[in-house]
Order: C-alpha cells, then sequence, then structure tokens
C-alpha cells in the first residue's frame, strides 16, 4: 500500500469570508478559555511577524488594522467534506484526518496516472485551481504520510525505508499533550530516535501507551485502520458573515465561491447538478430564496457561474445578509455524457445549446424561452404548441411548412393580375387545400401555394376561397 497525505494548511482562513479592498492582514482565532489564540495567519499578516500561537492582545499590539476571524470548526469539516469527495476522482479509498488533513490510497492507481510524480502534480494543480496550498507526503502507512505532510519531506516508497525517515521527526508529530511533552522534555528526548531507545515498559507507565502505539502505527508494526470517506448524496455549504452585507456583487463573490465547492464535489463523484438553491439569512426577516436552474446537469464551475451571473441580474436583497448558503438536493450521473456540442475542448459558454437556453431563461425569464411542437391540427396557426425546451411533440407536421409563420394572414394586393408582396409573387408548383374548423365556428377553404419573387425569396401564401382574396401566411429560410 501507498498513502498520500493531503496536508491543507490554510483550511481555517479558506472557510472566511473574502478579504476585504484593499487587502489588510488577516488572523484566524480561536478561544483557549482564558484568551483569544492566533491559529492562522496570512501570508501579509506574517510578513508582519504574525503567527500561529501568539495571543490575540499580542498581535493587536504588533499591528493595526487587522482582520480577524473567528475560527469555524464546523464549517472547515464541512470544505474537507468537500474536498475528500473531490480528491476521489483518484482513488475511492478516502480518509479524514482532521482538521486539516486527507489520506488518499493511491498505491493501486499510479499506472493509471502514470506515475508518482505525475499524480502528485494532478492533485497540485487541481488544489491550487480551487485555491488551496497543500503539502504532499507519501508512506506505505498512513500515520508516516501524515507525518510527512506536516513536514515536508520527500516520499516514503518503501517499508524498509520507515524507521531511518521516522528516527528523524520530532517528538511533536506525535502531538503530545503539556504533560507529556514537559515530561519527555526534562528526559532530554527530542526525536523519535531518542524515544525507541528508552524501554517501553517504562514509557508505558510513565506516559501512557498512545505515545508508542503512534510510532508502532507508523512504522506498520500495529494495524492502523482508516474509516473510508462516503460522500453525501447531497450538497450543501454556508459561508456565514462577520458583518451583514447589501451588495450585490459581495453575494455573487460568495455564491461563485460556493459554486466552485460544488464543482470540486461533483467531479469527484462524476456527477451533475441541474438545479441548485442559493438562501440569504436575514435577521428578522424571512430567508431570500434565489433558484438557479442549468437546463442540464453541469459540474463546471464557470458554466455555472455564467447562469447564476444572468439570474442574479433580476435579483435583489431585501435586508443585509447575515449567511449565505448553496443547497443541491438532487443530483445526477454525469460521466459517459458529452459535456459540450464541441467536446471536451469546446467552448462550454457558446457551444452547448441546452447552457445557452438556461441563459437566456436566467436573463429574460422562464416564459420567455419556449419550444414548439406540433399538434393534430389542420389549420397552420393552431399547428403548433409552445412547450418546454427539449419537449418533444406526437403529431407530425402535414406537408412542408415554412420557418417563420406570420401572427395573423397578411392581405395582398394584386397587380397585373398577380399577388403583390414588394414583388410580383409567382405560385410554384401544386396547391394544398386545407379546409377545416366547422365545428368551432372558425372555419378556413383555403387553397395554399408556394410563391417566388424576382429576388429569390420563398413565400407561403393562400387564396381563400371564400372571400377570394390572397393574403401571406409565412416566409421560408
Amino acid at each position: 500500500m501507498l498513502w498520500l497525505a493531503l496536508y491543507l494548511p490554510d483550511l481555517p482562513l479558506a472557510v472566511c469570508p473574502p478579504a476585504a479592498t484593499p487587502p489588510r492582514p488577516v488572523l484566524v482565532v480561536e478561544s483557549t478559555g482564558r484568551f483569544d489564540q492566533v491559529v492562522h495567519a496570512d501570508a501579509l499578516a506574517s510578513s508582519l511577524g504574525l503567527r500561529a500561537g501568539l495571543k490575540l492582545s499580542a498581535a493587536l499590539a504588533l499591528a493595526n488594522q487587522l482582520t480577524v476571524h473567528r475560527r469555524q470548526p464546523a464549517a472547515e469539516a464541512a470544505l474537507l467534506a468537500s474536498l475528500a469527495a473531490w480528491a476521489q476522482q483518484f482513488t475511492p479509498t478516502v480518509a479524514l484526518a482532521p482538521p486539516a488533513t486527507l489520506l488518499l490510497e493511491v498505491g493501486g492507481c499510479l499506472r493509471y496516472f502514470g506515475g508518482l510524480s505525475s499524480l502528485l502534480e494532478q492533485v497540485r494543480a487541481g488544489l491550487a485551481e480551487l485555491g488551496h496550498a497543500v503539502r504532499m507526503g507519501c508512506a506505505p502507512t498512513p500515520l508516516a504520510a501524515q507525518w510527512a505532510a506536516w513536514l515536508g519531506l520527500p516520499p516514503v516508497m518503501t517499508a524498509g525505508d520507515l524507521p531511518a525517515v521516522l528516527a528523524a521527526m520530532s517528538i511533536r508529530v506525535l502531538q503530545p499533550d503539556r504533560k507529556q511533552a514537559d515530561g519527555l522534555s526534562q528526559l532530554g528526548i527530542n526525536t523519535l530516535a531518542q524515544l525507541q531507545r528508552l524501554p517501553r515498559g517504562g514509557l508505558n507507565k510513565r506516559f501512557g501507551p498512545a505515545l508508542l502505539l503512534q510510532l508502532d502505527r507508523a512504522l506498520g508494526k500495529v494495524a492502523d485502520p482508516r474509516e473510508p470517506f462516503v460522500a453525501p448524496d447531497r450538497f450543501e455549504r454556508c459561508i456565514d458573515l462577520d458583518y451583514p452585507f447589501e451588495q450585490l456583487d459581495v453575494f455573487l463573490l460568495l455564491a461563485d465561491r460556493l459554486l466552485a465547492e460544488l464543482a470540486a464535489f461533483l467531479s469527484g463523484r462524476g456527477l451533475g447538478v441541474q438545479a441548485v438553491l442559493l438562501r440569504c439569512k436575514h435577521e428578522g426577516l424571512p430567508a431570500s430564496v434565489l433558484p438557479v436552474g442549468f437546463g442540464v446537469p453541469l459540474r463546471r464551475a464557470a458554466e455555472m457561474q455564467a447562469v447564476l451571473a444572468e439570474r442574479a441580474a433580476r435579483f435583489s436583497l431585501p435586508a443585509p445578509v447575515l449567511a449565505v448558503t448553496l443547497l443541491a438536493d438532487v443530483l445526477h450521473p454525469l460521466d459517459g455524457q458529452p459535456l459540450s456540442l464541441f467536446g471536451p475542448g469546446g467552448d462550454a459558454d457558446g457551444g452547448d445549446a441546452s447552457l445557452l437556453l438556461a441563459r437566456l431563461a436566467a436573463r429574460l425569464g422562464d416564459d420567455a424561452v419556449c419550444g414548439l411542437v406540433a399538434v393534430d391540427e389542420h389549420r397552420p396557426e393552431l399547428a403548433w404548441q409552445a412547450v418546454q425546451p427539449g419537449a418533444a411533440g406526437t403529431a407530425q407536421a402535414r406537408g412542408e411548412r415554412p420557418g417563420w409563420l406570420l401572427p395573423q394572414p397578411l392581405p395582398l394586393s394584386i397587380r397585373d393580375e398577380q399577388p403583390w408582396y414588394g414583388e410580383a409573387l409567382a405560385c410554384i408548383g401544386q396547391p394544398e387545400r386545407i379546409e377545416s374548423g366547422w365545428w368551432d365556428g372558425e372555419a378556413v377553404v383555403r387553397d395554399y401555394f408556394q410563391a417566388r419573387g424576382a429576388s429569390g425569396r420563398r413565400y407561403w401564401i393562400y387564396r381563400d376561397r371564400v372571400s377570394h382574396g390572397w393574403y401571406l401566411h409565412g416566409m421560408f429560410g
């Protein structure tokens, strides 16, 4: 077996609301009981000397105008689970190692991805596209891989190399509690090699069995079973805000981030989504809901974001927003289906007819986009019906019909004994007689002709057998 560990050091920051403009140093803090402690500092804050482990009061003394976020463990767990679903595109065996690590068993899929180096590059590029930095570690045991990822060590490919690699590691990878750390420090134990040289009986008696059990699992001496991650059958993610907002562009920014997470979740499972629901939480008012339909199942973030942008143009926020939630209840199998009319490399925005229909409906309204089907009726003006795009009718059109039918037949003048519509219209072919509607009071008796003018245009005209007048009813493309 070969385990790949993905350590996401920026996960506490990734679940926080977007950074302010202009950017300010950002800290994520959590309460330790007596005071707030920094658990993560972004690059700008780190450049000012701020780091994890500082008290918040000390950080505020070192730098002003900081953006401080309270840590959100539940949101971190939800994002880690979404990324675990994304990682299932590389291997079906993925395990969570909270709070910020994923474990992938990749021993059986290296050949498929072109070797370990190629796999690591694909994983790194995929996470970078999602906006996540990652440290990766490989080893024959999951715990050793996790420690290697924390320390940024090169891959360990065989179990025989584990003792030497682990021996040089700091005792801190065992994450001892304060009492254990103080006791090991008093004994001068700083590395795992020094720990292994001590009598096991004495260590167990003084520090308990947990430390040596971790070491044995990392070395592969003791089984280390991991519960496989099972992705949920629906997607729901929420971004809680430190401060409410009323601007639509902020809503779009948050919604785009949620859609990117949804796309990652879907890509690992080979699924698509045809409709999502965005819910905005307000104080003292019912939630605002924005349904977004895509016409066909999608999983590319850019395609979903394009439809959302059209839909949001007609959406307004009635009150300041405290949280934004994205919900995708119904997921659809998507593997093996073409993602666009021009294949995987095609123009997703311009080449997919269903996506185009979804964007038009989002921009113009659901009632503005429809399909047409033939119905069992001889009268041309009644022989069609508006339906949902893509719906099929059972009736067949009778005879050749023009692509453009006028809303009402247009009376034609007669010049030199020929119908006239900007030019003389000469009838071609045999007439088609339509005599129908006597049962509903809308009787028609007509002889339809195809006609051609000197311009080359082709028309669909008829002569009313009651009034003997000529009418234009349609034009051929």
